[in-house]
């Protein structure tokens, strides 16, 4: 059987790299991507990985148009607050000052406009060239965001047999257009299942429970590195994981790491707070106020010359959430994965002016935060500097491990090897 995966983003998807390389090791691989992102890719490909370009567009004016008209008009999930809030964070982190302005200008009126393009419309409209080598395929593999709707929609024309979606992140089922009522989808747990049926109208009986690909690292430092990898900090500390990517919000992520320093320096000056910049974030001088803290010492050794981390990194990033004290963090799955640990994990939901548009409150109140977060235990949300206080002053409280508890009865972590196998029996 020769299995096909179909990716974008592959410098920065470590763990899609380690799961191809399980799945090569029993079963011929081809990857697909698109032709600009070709060295990217090739750079990173697992060992007896095949690569093909994807060539399935054709430049008419109709597909130009159609695009367009799709981008205007494109219905979106049911949680549309969470979805235009998302576009806006897109637009803000284009640098080029006139596009961004454009960007603005479509989001407008994409909210104005009716929503009555749905994705499988849009990709029975799009002419194709067919001119992509896909006949030798027993079963492909994409991730959202959907690399290439043009291969997708040749696929589901020619109604092949085995086309697998695999949700790759939380919070992609409450933002993203590109689900098709055709494909088969592959979620972390349950209640992301849920989520892709209720938020993008996808039948109950087309998604499935694999698991996290991004968890098997977790299951790998447990298995082989918790034990034997040397402590990196020799002193008392809390975590901050930072997570906003967008230039316009970091300066109110600075000011509550800021806040959480002064906290620290007054009431657990035996702390010291450790801080892991956002490594998708380009300009890391945006968080050079911090560096000049006494008590703050900035993870920065991770970072390589492209998205990608080295998986020893990856590893360490693990040792320091499991020593800590706390993990605080403003919405990252990195406040996810810490429930894997022994280590109480908090989202801070204060520093913010306002509620309303590109805000630091409607960064900490996406959908997947409220709900898998939140929601789920209140008690771990930090709304105030007076509960900082609190929080800080009584980290060994029982009641504040019961998210780690909730979390880790709600999700399986799978090996690699193990993830890799489920996803290709699928």
């Amino acid at each position: 059987m020769k299995i096909a995966f179909v990716v974008s983003f592959f410098d920065f998807r470590n763990d899609v790299r380690r799961v191809i390389a399980e799945v090569v090791s029993r079963q011929e691989v081809i990857v697909f991507g698109k032709a600009h992102e070709a060295d990217q890719i090739r750079q990173h490909l697992p060992s007896g990985v095949d690569f093909r370009t994807i060539d399935e567009k054709k430049p008419t004016w109709w597909n130009s148009f159609w695009e367009r008209l799709y981008l205007l008009f494109r219905a979106i999930p049911r949680s549309s607050e969470n979805f235009f809030l998302m576009e806006l964070f897109k637009a803000s982190v284009t640098r080029n000052p006139a596009q961004r302005k454009k960007n603005y200008r479509i989001l407008n009126w994409v909210r104005r406009l009716p929503k009555i393009i749905s994705y499988d419309t849009y990709l029975n409209g799009l002419q194709l060239s067919q001119q992509t080598q896909i006949d030798d395929i027993d079963q492909f593999f994409f991730f959202t965001a959907i690399a290439d709707d043009y291969l997708l929609a040749r696929l589901m024309r020619a109604g092949h047999p085995k086309v697998h979606v695999y949700v790759y992140s939380w919070d992609h089922p409450c933002k993203h257009t590109c689900f098709s009522r055709r494909a088969r989808y592959l979620v972390w747990n349950e209640a992301l299942g849920r989520d892709v049926s209720s938020l993008q109208n996808i039948p109950v009986h087309q998604v499935q429970v694999t698991g996290a690909s991004q968890f098997g690292y977790i299951e790998e430092y447990y298995r082989n590195y918790a034990k034997g990898i040397s402590r990196l900090y020799d002193f008392e500390y809390v975590y901050f994981g930072c997570a906003i990517g967008t230039a316009d919000l970091v300066p109110d992520e600075v000011r509550v790491i800021e806040l959480v320093s002064k906290v620290l320096a007054t009431t657990r000056p035996d702390l010291r707070l450790v801080v892991r910049p956002y490594p998708v974030q380009a300009n890391w001088v945006l968080y050079d106020p911090i560096r000049r803290l006494s008590n703050v010492v900035i993870d920065d050794g991770y970072r390589n010359l492209d998205l990608s981390v080295k998986e020893i990194n990856i590893m360490e990033k693990f040792e320091k959430i499991e020593n800590a004290e706390a993990f605080f963090h403003l919405g990252t799955t990195m406040g996810l994965e810490a429930c894997f640990t022994s280590t109480p994990s908090f989202i801070i939901d204060m520093g913010y002016t306002t509620q309303q548009g590109l805000s630091l409150y409607n960064f900490i109140h996406q959908y997947q935060n409220d709900r898998h977060l939140i929601d789920l235990a209140p008690q771990n949300a930090i709304t105030s500097e007076q509960r900082l206080i609190e929080v800080v002053n009584d980290l060994t409280q029982p009641g504040f491990m019961l998210l780690n508890q909730r979390v880790q009865s709600d999700y399986t972590v799978k090996s690699f090897a193990n993830f890799a196998k489920d996803l290709v029996s699928t």
